[in-house]
């Protein structure tokens, strides 16, 4: 039997007929959750009170950053990794790496806050849905507050950037042509921490760190300054995303 991770309804009250695509397919993500049913699938794909969907957000922030690093590969153009990509949100100059918000948007109210944080639910999302892939443990209770969260708009949980101090980034150049969110030890950074009920993660080319218990106050100084001295060599600083502008879209770091 089948069991959605987002409303907890089964097989007998909802259907699973298409495919809810973890990372949005736009951004070449392949992996499925097949926990995820048709309601709740749509919903994230869904304008919410006039502001771009979640999914839009994820792949709007995250194509920006995946055209940049493949452009830096030669790999943006006709019969490449990535065709010319056509924003709805954004007027992108790929050539001097500069984006801006669409005025359509810009001009909207609190519109910086609220893209924030469509960005911090549709990454929440992101990593519930992984989680359930690849370990199978999403329907746990200790991870309510993502439900709440990302899919009912309950609460407000951090999203930490961490900014390099170069431009260096070592990754797989497959992850840029087709990006995952790896769990696995193995093939993770040293740099990246999964304790203290934070996880760190690394997604074309964006160093990040969600919370993954409703109680992330308790261990938050701990984690800090765990993690701060695990990245002193290669990162300058860290902070929550609180506004949109706050998210480094265009990698400056890679032109220092």
């Amino acid at each position: 039997m089948k069991i959605c991770i987002w409303c907890r309804q089964n097989d007998t009250q909802v259907t699973f007929n298409n495919k809810a695509h973890t990372i949005p397919q736009s951004l070449c993500g392949k992996n499925i959750c097949e926990n995820v049913c048709d309601k709740c699938n749509s919903y994230f794909g869904n304008i919410q009170n006039r502001i771009p969907s979640i999914e839009t957000v994820i792949k709007e922030t995250f194509n920006i950053s995946r055209m940049i690093l493949l452009d830096s590969s030669n790999e943006v153009g006709k019969n490449k990794a990535l065709a010319r990509f056509k924003s709805e949100l954004f007027n992108v100059n790929l050539k001097q790496k500069k984006v801006r918000v669409k005025p359509k948007y810009s001009l909207r109210q609190n519109f910086q806050k609220n893209m924030a944080r469509q960005l911090k639910r549709g990454i929440y999302k992101v990593y519930l849905e992984e989680r359930e892939r690849q370990k199978g443990d999403a329907l746990n209770e200790k991870y309510d507050f993502i439900r709440e969260f990302s899919r009912y708009n309950l609460g407000d949980f951090p999203l930490i950037y961490f900014r390099r101090k170069n431009g260096i980034m070592m990754m797989l150049e497959e992850w840029n042509k087709s990006p995952e969110l790896i769990f696995d030890e193995r093939y993770r950074m040293k740099y990246l921490l999964d304790n203290h009920n934070f996880f760190e993660f690394e997604l074309l080319g964006h160093v990040l760190a969600i919370s993954t218990s409703r109680n992330f106050v308790l261990s938050r100084d701990t984690y800090i300054k765990e993690t701060k001295k695990v990245k002193e060599e290669l990162f300058s600083e860290m902070f929550p995303i609180e506004k949109f502008n706050d998210f480094d879209l265009t990698l400056k770091i890679m032109a220092n």
